[in-house]
């Protein structure tokens, strides 16, 4: 095996590496505890029996997170889980144990300022066997973020090969016309994120009509935010030329993130 040219040892690579085989999360530590960790290893649990590969203990991920929180108090985590090592070839001869990783870097302030988005020039596949889930394939938002930056908006609202709005680039989308709130549905292609989840199970917004919908949909929604895990919760105040009219996060959500911790 080379690597940047220079002859290596040559050892099995990670499938994750080789196949984008493996699925991932990404968590926050806030004053030294661990937000929402029982739904986000619901979403390591979904992933792993959709993809039918191997999960590491909890209680070792768990020990492991306490431990960072110790000295990090406030920090960003991602737990990255593949089917473990392979050798050349995409079929997997038996089972195997996984491998994880755990990366942690500084939790920044969250930025709260109204954003200008634009839609997506580029466009999701859709392939629901995957819809929903947080797969190592990521290659699709490294493009969709370039795009972002090279057409100087805050955000992008992306589309799939259907024209129907699933998300933006990293975060679910939630807007409202009229008393109504909408959200896509992401059964053909997006991620479905955890303070999604939570919103819709736990009612914040109301009774939210998850749908299919389009471009049209957004210009003529009066308000609209996005929310991720650790960027939070985000207003939308312009999409292209289409000025909302309330540029401000619902009432409700800003007290519902402020005390809903599940530590």
């Amino acid at each position: 095996m080379w690597v940047n040219g220079k002859q290596a040892e040559s050892l099995p690579l990670d499938r994750g590496l080789q196949f984008g085989d493996g699925h991932f999360t990404t968590l926050t530590i806030e004053q030294g505890h661990i937000r929402w960790w029982a739904s986000h290893w619901r979403r390591l649990q979904a992933a792993a029996r959709q993809l039918n590969s191997q999960l590491p203990d909890e209680k070792a991920v768990v020990r492991l997170l306490r431990s960072i929180a110790s000295t990090n108090p406030n920090s960003i985590i991602k737990i990255i889980v593949t089917r473990g090592y392979g050798a050349r070839g995409y079929g997997v001869a038996n089972p195997q144990s996984c491998n994880w990783y755990v990366t942690a870097t500084e939790l920044a302030e969250r930025d709260s300022s109204p954003l200008v988005t634009d839609f997506a020039e580029f466009r999701l596949a859709c392939q629901p066997q995957f819809a929903g889930l947080k797969t190592l394939n990521r290659l699709e938002q490294v493009m969709l973020s370039q795009e972002r930056d090279r057409r100087g908006v805050d955000e992008l609202i992306v589309l799939d090969s259907r024209n129907t709005v699933v998300e933006a680039i990293s975060s679910n989308i939630f807007w409202r016309s009229g008393k109504q709130w909408y959200t896509p549905w992401l059964n053909q292609a997006g991620i479905a994120g955890i303070v999604r989840e939570r919103l819709l199970a736990e009612k914040v917004l109301g009774r939210v009509q998850v749908c299919a919908s389009g471009p049209g949909d957004m210009r003529a929604a009066e308000q609209l935010f996005l929310c991720n895990s650790v960027l939070g919760l985000r207003p939308v105040a312009a999409i292209g030329h289409h000025r909302l009219t309330v540029p401000d996060l619902p009432e409700a959500v800003q007290q519902w993130w402020l005390k809903s911790k599940d530590f």
